[in-house]
């Protein structure tokens, strides 16, 4: 399997079709870990909402404070000069302020714990069916210019199928990672052909999708490895570009060199007796 070849389809493939590329390229970028970027990237301190007044500094001139109480002495005073401590108030904090932060902290970890089940609902019930959705578009774009109808494939005829098997695959991705990064990286790439097997066989098995990936995947986990290496250059301007460069160019390229190398791989697959691919059916 020669990369460049791989490479040079894809680029080939994504380019006769740029623009509707271009847009499944965004929604797949979504798809497979959009939300996760944006959430960590987009978090917001809960105390700047609230407390948004800018930082002030505070000088103390020593002659203003005798080593010991004068009589003109008044409490009050020191309360004026210290209450930059508590806030704005003129007085020191009142005991409902530890409830008002508490308050606080409650909002707090109830917005995250709002936004960590709604990005578990998105990635389960929809993400999924859209990453093979996606994946799908690609692999068909190869040979022709595919059509966003493709787009249909992750949800009909089979998205409880579909559902269920890419949550089954990110649970078995998510425990390799918890074992230590290198399992999580194998585990990774044994399931990478999961979404395009699902697009070719809707009616295939749960277990029967995630045992055919791994054995494809055989001998190939370093090859498709090397492969996302050699992107890296294309990643680095990306990142130069704020992104810019990746929505438009590398996100579809890599996306569709992805599908030439599923293509590949299917090619060269000799199926076990137990499991088998079939030939893509129509829904």
């Amino acid at each position: 399997m020669i990369r460049s070849e791989l490479k040079a389809r894809g680029k080939a493939a994504f380019k006769a079709n740029y623009w509707k590329s271009v847009l499944v390229a965004i929604l797949l970028t979504i798809a497979v870990g959009g939300w996760n970027a944006g959430s960590s990237s987009n978090s917001v301190d809960f105390q700047e909402l609230t407390d948004p007044q800018p930082a002030q500094s505070y000088s103390v001139n020593p002659e203003d404070y005798a080593p010991f109480p004068s009589e003109d002495f008044d409490e009050t005073d020191i309360d004026q000069d210290f209450s930059f401590l508590f806030g704005d108030d003129e007085t020191a904090p009142s005991e409902s302020a530890p409830v008002s932060q508490r308050l606080k902290e409650s909002i707090n970890v109830g917005s995250i714990a709002g936004l960590g089940t709604l990005s578990f609902l998105l990635t389960l019930f929809l993400f999924g069916p859209l990453e093979v959705s996606g994946r799908n578009f690609f692999k068909k774009n190869l040979g022709e210019k595919a059509e966003l109808d493709e787009l249909n494939r992750g949800f009909v005829p089979k998205y409880w199928n579909n559902m269920i098997t890419m949550a089954l695959k990110n649970l078995f991705v998510a425990l390799g990672f918890i074992c230590f990064i290198i399992p999580g990286i194998i585990v990774s790439y044994g399931m990478e052909l999961v979404p395009y097997i699902l697009a070719d066989n809707p009616g295939m098995g749960i277990m029967d999708v995630i045992r055919a990936s791994w054995n494809m995947m055989k001998g190939h986990k370093w090859e498709l490895f090397v492969l996302d290496l050699s992107f890296i250059g294309w990643i680095l301007l990306e990142i130069l570009t704020l992104g810019i460069l990746g929505l438009f160019y590398v996100n579809p390229y890599i996306f569709s060199t992805h599908a030439a190398f599923y293509e590949a791989v299917k090619a060269q697959y000799d199926p076990t007796p137990d499991v088998e691919i079939a030939t893509p059916t129509e829904a």
